[in-house]
């Protein structure tokens, strides 16, 4: 305990330059947390205030209507009463300048207290913070549709939910240069019939912003006890309460750092830099060789002579197709066979493509085919054809990458696939909206579909440096950083309007959206050399980490994760719209930025990810409900959100490539 300085009733300090202290204040004791680098406290208000504590139904934030603080050795306990609950507080710096907070309620009367909801609340100073929760919340998903429910924090709203829904069990908040950051350490509860529940953790706008985590119960839109259930749909789910017998606790445990950042948008790196979790506890059901091995063999099952099934056969009720870019990834399933060392099925898959493909417009082409049709066609969206930039930019990028794995193994390289991937970098770039960025996607003449900004036409910087590496024209690899500088300034300049729109089934802030601007920034830093290149690589690795699990929650009895061991660590979330897990992650590009910037933490991401996805693939006949080996779900459900503990079987093509090309790259680094 730190002697206090005059008018200062109780302080605790680190080495680091984080000081609490307690200080009288006209309702009571007041907290404020300092930093020596800083002017003024980064957050000051009553002590009262970090406590909350309710019975009955719904919930409700309700303070102690007084405090009582003592020093205890090197820690500060703060002690309250809320109603029949007695409250105890216990604040210590960690080795590493944390601060510890571990609080525990207890029912110091004599008949049980029924539907209890307690919690640590942290009011911030300003209502204008960018917050970020990560997986579900970015300043707010300004983005999202707002047509759509997504998590929001609007006045007189707020967004708790429980921890599983969390990759990382952590809120962070910043604003003027600073910031704060508040971990729960997840601890499973089991009731007798096996059912697992965890803390909660949100944040409450009423009328400022306030940080809450709490024993359980959420709230959606501001409204108690709803549950963000599937797609933009809610539900009634009076979860979290506690009933507690005479002489009954709750504990939790949370941990609080702050400091400068600068900008408020890059907050959330403090989150993933901020070590407290096992990170390195994913699980490892199947070696590297046994996902290619797998993975190559349902390849093999969806292979028809010119391209890959998009889906296995009319299970799923869709027509036979090839589907290019987004869930199909045909190409880059005719990449990984180049890899495998298999370039007549490549070339065949290729030229297919290249030759059916086109429109009208020169660089436009469509992203289906019907195989019982023999026709091509386009996506839909909004009742009306439209060509996708974030399928159309990836299929080209992959459609180069052939192209340049072709030319390295000394094969023949057919004209026709450099001019398509000149053609249609060329229609990517003459197609600018004004903001200088390339649109959501086009209609069939070749106009922009919307005018809206978004994050989704990122994969077309990918194919502009494809043309650049095809062809060696300069003009490429400047128009492709000129193009990367816009969407920076949009996005990534201040994270203020985080990347969104890449996901053609959602409509927000999502994973994707930010995995091709890292892509495209690192390889920027690759053929330019460039430390800029390599910074926005790294920021942008670091948003998408923030959808990467960093903790395994267990399960209910009976689930089939509970049954299978199902380990969640690193496992990537989807977007602040669909809060499952999938596979579609920079996997290999993440460790090779690792390994190429001195990053080792990334490359040991890296691993962890691809490791964790080896996870429900059918080894077997029957294995996780398929019949052919290498199969594997699209959507593996940890939270409340569709089928908790369970995965489903819808298997789009690109569930096979996307594992199987990571798996291969990371093979020949290795």
């Amino acid at each position: 305990m730190t002697a206090p300085a005059p008018g200062v009733v109780a302080a605790l300090a680190e080495p680091g330059g984080k000081l609490v202290e307690v200080v009288p204040g006209e309702g009571g004791p007041e907290v404020r947390l300092c930093h020596r680098d800083a002017d003024g406290p980064h957050l000051r208000a009553p002590l009262r205030g970090l406590l909350t504590a309710s019975t009955g139904r719904p919930w409700r934030i309700e303070h102690p209507a007084s405090v009582h603080v003592a020093p205890r050795g090197e820690a500060m306990v703060v002690t309250a009463r809320t109603g029949p609950l007695g409250a105890r507080l216990e604040l210590a710096f960690t080795p590493d300048g944390l601060l510890a907070l571990t609080a525990t309620w207890s029912n110091d009367c004599e008949h049980e207290v029924t539907d209890v909801a307690a919690g640590l609340l942290l009011p911030l100073p300003t209502a204008d913070a960018n917050v970020t929760v990560p997986g579900v919340l970015y300043n707010g998903n300004p983005s999202s549709d707002p047509r759509r429910r997504v998590p929001r924090v609007e006045p007189g709203g707020g967004f708790v939910c429980e921890l599983d829904r969390l990759p990382v069990p952590a809120v962070n908040a910043a604003w003027s240069g600073r910031y704060v950051s508040l971990f729960a350490h997840p601890a499973p509860r089991r009731d007798a019939e096996g059912k697992v529940t965890y803390g909660s953790l949100g944040v409450i706008r009423s009328p400022g912003l306030t940080v809450a985590a709490m024993t359980g119960v959420i709230m959606f839109d501001g409204r108690p006890d709803v549950c963000y259930v599937s797609k933009a749909e809610v539900a009634d789910a009076p979860i979290g309460y506690r009933n507690l017998a005479p002489g009954e606790t709750i504990t939790t445990r949370h941990t609080l750092d702050w400091g400068p950042v600068e900008p408020r948008g890059h907050g959330f790196r403090k989150i993933v830099h901020t070590r407290l979790y096992q990170e390195d506890d994913g699980a490892r059901p199947l070696a590297r060789e046994d996902i290619v091995r797998l993975k190559a063999g349902a390849m093999d099952a969806r292979w028809t002579g010119h391209g890959y099934l998009a889906y296995e056969g009319t299970r799923h009720g869709r027509p036979r197709s090839y589907l290019y870019g987004w869930t199909g990834q045909c190409l880059k399933l005719a990449l990984c066979d180049a890899l495998l060392g298999r370039p007549e099925r490549t070339r065949r898959a290729a030229d297919f493509y290249v030759e059916g493909s086109r429109t009208p417009v020169p660089g436009l082409r469509h992203g289906r085919y019907l195989l019982d049709d023999g026709r091509w066609e386009m996506f839909r969206k909004d009742g009306a054809d439209f060509v996708s930039s974030r399928a159309h930019g990836e299929t080209v990028a992959d459609l180069a990458g052939i192209a340049l794995h072709f030319r390295e193994a000394g094969l023949p390289v057919p004209p026709a696939w450099e001019q398509a991937v000149e053609e249609a970098a060329a229609f990517f770039w003459r197609t600018r909206l004004q903001e200088g960025i390339v649109p959501i996607g086009w209609t069939p003449d070749g106009r922009p579909f919307s005018t809206m900004v978004s994050a989704a036409g990122i994969a077309c910087v990918q194919a502009m440096l494809g043309a650049y590496r095809l062809g060696g024209e300069r003009v490429w690899l400047r128009r492709a950083e000129e193009v990367l500088g816009r969407y920076h300034r949009l996005h990534a300049a201040t994270f203020e309007r985080p990347f969104a729109h890449a996901t053609l089934d959602a409509s927000g802030e999502d994973k994707e959206a930010g995995m091709y601007y890292f892509l495209a920034a690192f390889e920027l830093y690759r053929l330019t050399g460039r430390d800029l290149y390599a910074r926005w690589a790294q920021a942008a690795a670091d948003w998408l980490l923030t959808f990467v699990y960093v903790w395994s929650p267990e399960f209910d009895a009976g689930s089939t994760f509970e049954r299978r061991g199902f380990k969640a660590c690193g496992w990537p979330s989807v977007s602040v719209q669909n809060h499952h897990l999938d596979v579609f992650f920079p996997t290999s590009e993440l460790m090779e930025f690792g390994l190429l910037t001195g990053g080792p933490r990334y490359a040991a991401r890296a691993e962890t990810i691809l490791h964790a996805m080896g996870q429900g693939i059918c080894r077997e006949p029957g294995d996780w409900g398929f019949e052919t080996p290498g199969e594997q779900g699209e959507g593996f459900f940890q939270t409340n959100w569709q089928r908790k503990g369970e995965a489903n079987t819808w298997n789009p093509s690109w569930v096979i490539a996307l594992p199987l090309y990571h798996a291969l790259r990371m093979r020949k680094v290795a």
